[in-house]
């Protein structure tokens, strides 16, 4: 079959819908993935969807390809990612998919599909997945698969809230952004004791007030005037499957989620001491400061959902976190990113200490730090694009301790540490773009980086700066 192969990615499958995406592609991957899953002797998945208005079709026509390999499917419906993933141990099994674009605008769609208990494919495993695509090599059951229905809702409500303990009422604001959080989230966190301000609420596929993404700082911007005119102790955002989160405090600060992974490393060392804790190349140097200051064992390693949870097995660590607002209990919970769990672990960790999340903050070391910013960059160009920008990158900053695929295998970027602050360079994953952060102890200094960011992009006339993966580009423009 013909089919675009850049929309088969590191870890995930992602395109545009009716252009790489139709139901007949979706449904020869979902033959792929029931052939990729038969020769493992995995006979039946978990399938779930997010609120897109492609995906119950797309879901239907995955399901088809897998069952025409002989593989049950336990089809759950509309739900977060991280039901996916309960799903599977809920029925034993380490097959799952999720049809979702995560954050990516309203015409994308796409899928990840599990290898493993709470664990989605690599890059191996989706260039395998490709090959049976294009080749059109499928195995055939000798029956159909069969296709049950299932409502986990209340199970996975009970799982997460059991896990929880709120010392106190609070009074929190959730933005949906029409996401399929808002199916959840809001009777989720009623239920641990919370009084909930809810704001875009309501799903709809079409995301009408623009993409649910919590690295987006005009999502956050107005869920902190949200906070500030409902007197609210915080405020999260999810992004349009779940998984990830964002969240601002009660001074209506946004606060980017390489903070986050600070707060929660140093709640998970004050009851673990000297364990070890996954962030990646996206962080803030807060990060690994605070880490070190509490005894703990930083370990920074690629960007992406799926190689943190990797690295975070690997290394037996108790907590991995990234930038985009996914983060990974491994001491109380299954160690897969929930967006729901984060956001009630760190009001859970609020009231075990008795303090306002602004007063948390104010203990962490100070930087002046860019949003994630997203450029675009064809997928065909954007490696070289990294490769030829790191060349300039180092001969420019020959002091800074760099961090490239020669320290972290197979890292898609390049990162400068100064003594006060850093600065990073990467392509994504997830699409046609590249990423960007910067950051910085002085507003001055911050300025200065920021122009060499902005000259930087300006300088390479494969940037596309007015499309509709592009994310921040005002703080560079």
């Amino acid at each position: 079959m013909k089919i675009n192969p850049y929309i088969f990615r590191n870890y995930d499958i992602r395109g545009i819908v009716d252009t790489d995406l139709d139901c007949a592609k979706v449904e020869a991957i979902g033959k792929a993935y029931g052939t990729f899953l038969e020769k493992r002797k995995i006979h039946d998945i978990v399938s779930a969807r997010d609120s897109r208005l492609s995906s119950l079709s797309f879901q239907e026509a995955f399901n088809r390809g897998v069952a025409s390999c002989g593989i049950d499917i336990v089809n759950i419906g509309e739900a977060m990612t991280q039901m996916m993933y309960f799903g599977q141990y809920r029925f034993q099994t380490n097959g799952g998919v999720m049809v979702t674009a995560s954050h990516n605008p309203w015409n994308f769609n796409g899928f990840k599909l599990g290898i493993g208990f709470s664990q989605t494919t690599g890059p191996e495993e989706v260039q395998e997945i490709k090959q049976l695509v294009e080749n059109e090599y499928f195995f055939v059951g000798k029956t159909l698969g069969k296709i049950s229905n299932a409502d986990i809702k209340e199970d996975y409500i009970r799982d997460v809230l059991k896990r929880i303990r709120l010392k106190r009422k609070y009074k929190v604001v959730v933005d949906s952004h029409h996401g399929t959080t808002g199916l959840y989230n809001p009777e989720i966190l009623r239920r641990a004791g919370c009084e909930v301000i809810e704001v875009r609420t309501n799903v709809d596929g079409s995301f009408p007030a623009g993409t649910p993404d919590p690295t987006d700082a005009r999502v956050m911007e107005d869920l902190a005037k949200k906070v500030l005119e409902n007197n609210a102790d915080i405020g999260f955002t999810y992004d349009g499957d779940g998984d990830r989160m964002g969240f601002v405090d009660d001074r209506g600060r946004v606060l980017w989620n390489d903070i986050a992974v600070a707060i929660f490393a140093r709640e998970i060392l004050e009851r673990f001491p000297g364990s070890k804790i996954i962030y990646n190349t996206l962080c803030t140097q807060v990060v690994r400061k605070v880490i070190e200051e509490n005894g703990g064992v930083p370990i920074i390693w690629r960007v992406g959902h799926a190689f943190i949870k990797a690295k975070i097995a690997e290394e037996r660590a108790l907590f991995g976190g990234e930038l985009s607002g996914h983060f990974f209990f491994a001491d109380n919970a299954f160690g897969h990113d929930d967006g729901t769990y984060a956001s009630l672990r760190i009001l859970e960790y609020l009231s075990e200490k008795g303090i306002k999340l602004s007063d948390l903050i104010d203990q962490f070391p100070k930087y002046i730090s860019s949003p994630e910013i997203k450029i675009g960059c064809p997928d065909e160009e954007k490696i070289q694009v990294v490769k030829n920008l790191a060349v300039k990158f180092k001969s420019d900053f020959k002091g800074a301790k760099i961090t490239d695929d020669s320290v972290i295998p197979g890292d898609d970027g390049v990162r400068a540490d100064f003594e006060d602050g850093m600065m990073v360079f990467r392509y994504s994953q997830n699409g046609p773009y590249l990423t960007i952060k910067f950051e910085a102890k002085e507003q001055s200094v911050f300025e200065e980086r920021r122009q060499y960011v902005k000259n930087m992009l300006h300088g390479f006339p494969e940037m596309i700066w007015k499309d509709q993966l592009c994310v921040n580009l005002d703080f560079v423009k």
